[in-house]
């Protein structure tokens, strides 16, 4: 059975290559390939198990490139972009041709980006269609070894296995044809489209030379006399003008593809955008339904909350289209030009429902002028109507920006920056007049344009501002009712911080856009860039600015953290007398861990070495030695009271004559609140060195006294009786602990008693005794004795 398999699988092979081949190389000379081929002096006997293992090789191969094939390459996204990218570059050259003539500054800067993105496209299209073709080459290989394996001329031969094993034979063949049709296929259309990709992306590149240079002279020839002066121009009717104006309308169908492309690539950064906006809503609409459920509406009224609202679609809407430029900021004009039509929409709606009807008129005017003037400036024909036109909306923009500086600001969170970009809007407008008088054209249109995209773009921002920290109030109000960690902040003071820090982001933003529509972005950009990376050298100490501005931003960090860090240990700044909880008397060590490690990511973000830095801390050393001997003290003692743990953050404490609670543990100091509300700063080398009394080191509990004065002396029995059973039944005592009451004098007219009782709160002192002094007086009065 053995012998049977064998002489099938022989004659298989033997028929396959003969078929394949035609039968013509029945007397060919032997292969000498090294893949296969086994030269011998003569005959050469076949081993079944080689031609089983040939076999086995030809069948695995076959299928696995019949299986390869029929799933294909990953092409059709490159077959249905191809002809659109194609289409687009077309519509780029077409408007360069005309931008020859009459530059387009917010074109020209959208065409840089979108040639880049399509560049970066095919490129990355050329390098997989490579790693394709290099596949299925292999493959072709794999299937040709088989044809040259020494073993095929004396297999032909034998016709008895040909007959035999036919039916298998043709079955292999099939197999055969199916794999070298398809991979045959394949290669011509990844060839195809290899042709095609690379002449797309050698014109791309070819583009992007033309339109940098277009932005090079623009930055060179900006400036100078473009046209006439306003007052010698006139009408142009002359066949350029209309074709430039024909020209220009058929480029705005182009463009408007060009944007559309640019929006469906760039679609996975609204996802974020998408999720962030469902976050805050969301988050929101369960603050006001907590806020609504403990029954404090009034928290959600003015001036506390302006925008939000329980279901906040349309605050949430204003946030995502704020911050969508922070996703690309690379984004062409037109794409933030969009962004910022929709924003106005939003804003327009928003600001009907919370401003007064004078201010929205005015916010009305400005939207309405911003669609004129963005308008004016798709028009690339410099004809005199024009220009007298542009010259009316900068005077018009002018007259806006001075009820902006003087009245809208008021309506907004961060009004101080909207009248300084006002001011920026009146001088751009200014300017924009003066060079469209006196010819410069293209350089009138830029400022017109980019003054009032940086205007609304900055009162949009603002806005963002408010309702985050409208949606920081909620956070805090909604923490204190369910007692989350956060109802320990201080509103207003956190508010101010995170106002701040919003505010820096907010002019970063609108400095990247309002610079890109200056056509300054990529020049400042290169500029900072090679400020701050450029090597320096001292000696022979190399350093750079930004590793030095680094060192100190992270300090300046970690600094914050350690400040504010004692909210998560210590009590809000509005708590002044009541019951504290015990908080972590390892405050102090947290902050000095906080700053070291500041330190020493700061000394490895400067990239400084080591045997540089220990010469400043030798230098440093020889300072403390002369003249910080007290800061250091100071710093140690601190240390020192993590270890020891004489007093902790609400411990009710009596130091150099002051008595109060403990309200901070610092690096260098402590501070404490007195009973009259007074912030008392200690050294920590002086809570060490002086006499420190800590009433609640162990415990809250305080024995206090209470004097009394009682008439006539003859009444004393019942008088101590009344005054216990008063003391008694208090909840603010030890009950465990009886209380004391003793005579302290007495004569014939009145007798004077000390009450000694504990209570469990020293904090309460004062409130118990206010109380018992009440309630034993009004007893006593009852049963006719007086009490004085």
């Amino acid at each position: 059975m053995v012998i049977s398999t064998t002489k099938r699988t022989t004659v298989l092979l033997v028929f396959l290559c003969w078929i394949i081949f035609g039968g013509n190389a029945v007397n060919a000379q032997p292969a000498k390939d090294s893949v296969a081929a086994t030269t011998v002096p003569g005959p050469v006997k076949l081993s079944a198990d080689s031609l089983l293992i040939r076999m086995e090789e030809l069948h695995n191969t076959l299928n696995r490139i019949n299986d390869i094939t029929s799933r294909g390459f990953d092409t059709r996204e490159m077959g249905e972009e191809l002809p659109e990218i194609k289409s687009n570059l077309q519509t780029i050259e077409d408007n360069l041709r005309l931008y020859n003539k009459v530059l387009n500054i917010r074109n020209l800067q959208m065409f840089r980006v979108l040639l880049a993105d399509m560049r970066e496209h095919l490129e990355d299209w050329r390098s997989r269609l490579f790693d394709y073709n290099k596949e299925l080459v292999r493959m072709n290989a794999e299937m040709m070894a088989f044809t040259k394996d020494s073993f095929v001329k004396q297999i032909k031969a034998d016709t008895t296995f040909r007959k035999f094993y036919l039916p298998e034979l043709k079955e292999l063949k099939g197999k055969w044809d199916e794999a070298k049709k398809a991979t045959t296929q394949h290669l011509d259309k990844i060839a195809v489209l290899q042709a095609g990709i690379s002449g797309s992306y050698f014109k791309a590149i070819e583009l992007e030379n033309k339109v940098n240079e277009q932005l090079r002279v623009f930055s060179i020839k900006s400036l100078s006399k473009e046209y006439n002066y306003l007052w010698d121009d006139k009408i142009r009717t002359d066949s350029t003008a209309a074709t430039l104006t024909q020209q220009s309308s058929k480029s705005f169908e182009g463009l408007g593809r060009i944007l559309d492309y640019y929006t469906r690539n760039h679609s996975s950064t609204w996802l974020w955008v998408f999720l962030i906006g469902l976050v805050f809503f969301f988050r929101v609409n369960k603050q006001f339904k907590r806020i609504n459920n403990a029954g404090k509406k009034e928290l959600l009224q003015p001036p506390y909350i302006k925008y939000l609202r329980a279901l906040p679609v349309l605050t949430t809407l204003v946030i995502m289209f704020n911050i969508a430029s922070f996703f690309d900021l690379n984004a062409p004009a037109a794409y933030l030009d969009s962004l910022q039509s929709f924003l106005l929409f939003l804003l327009t709606i928003l600001f009907w429902r919370k401003w007064e009807r004078r201010m929205f008129v005015y916010w009305i005017a400005i939207v309405v002028l911003y669609m004129l003037t963005m308008g004016t400036a798709a028009v690339v024909v410099p004809d005199v109507r024009v220009r007298i036109w542009m010259l009316v909306l900068n005077v018009l923009s002018v007259v806006t920006g001075g009820f902006i500086y003087f009245r809208i600001y008021k309506n907004l969170s961060a009004g101080r920056l909207v009248r300084i970009v006002s001011m920026i809007f009146i001088v751009l407008n200014v300017l924009a007049a003066l060079f469209n008088l006196f010819g410069r054209l293209s350089i009138a249109q830029v400022y017109s344009t980019a003054a009032i995209a940086g205007l609304l773009q900055i009162i949009g921002l603002t806005v963002l501002i408010q309702i985050i920290e409208e949606a920081f109030y909620l956070q805090m109000q909604a923490s204190r009712i369910a007692g989350g960690i956060t109802a320990r902040f201080d509103f207003e003071k956190v508010r101010a911080g995170l106002h701040k820090i919003l505010v820096a982001l907010v002019v970063l933003l609108w400095l990247m856009v309002f610079t890109t529509n200056l056509n300054l972005y990529n020049d400042l950009y290169t500029g900072i860039s090679n400020l701050i990376t450029k090597p320096r050298n001292i000696g022979n100490t190399s350093f750079t600015l930004g590793n030095i501005g680094l060192f100190f931003v992270i300090l300046l960090i970690s600094n914050l953290f350690q400040k504010y860090i004692g909210y998560f240990f210590g009590e809000t700044d509005d708590e002044l007398i009541g019951e504290v909880k015990e908080k972590s008397t390892r405050l102090l060590l947290l902050r000095l861990l906080v700053l070291i490690a500041g330190f020493l990511i700061a000394i490895a973000a400067s990239g400084l070495p080591m045997d540089k830095i220990t010469v400043v801390l030798g230098a440093l050393g020889v300072g403390i030695g002369l003249g910080l001997q007290n800061i250091v003290n100071n710093l140690v003692s601190g240390v020192i009271l993590i270890f020891e743990r004489p007093l902790k953050i609400g411990d009710f404490v009596e130091v150099a004559g002051q008595k109060g609670r403990v309200k901070d543990i610092g690096i260098r100091s402590s501070r404490m609140v007195t009973t009259d509300g007074a912030e008392v700063t200690v050294p920590n080398g002086d809570l060490l060195s002086s006499k420190l009394i800590n009433w609640t080191l162990s415990n809250n509990h305080i024995r206090t006294e209470l004097l009394f004065t009682i008439a006539p002396s003859t009444a004393l029995p019942l008088a101590k009786t009344i005054i216990l059973e008063e003391v008694s039944g208090s909840d603010a005592i030890i009950g465990k602990v009886a209380p004391e009451l003793l005579v302290k004098s007495m004569n014939d007219n009145n007798v004077v008693l000390k009450l000694l009782v504990w209570i469990q709160n020293v904090h309460h002192e004062e409130a118990f005794k206010s109380r018992m002094i009440q309630q034993i007086y009004q007893r006593l009065k009852e049963n006719e004795i007086t009490m004085s």
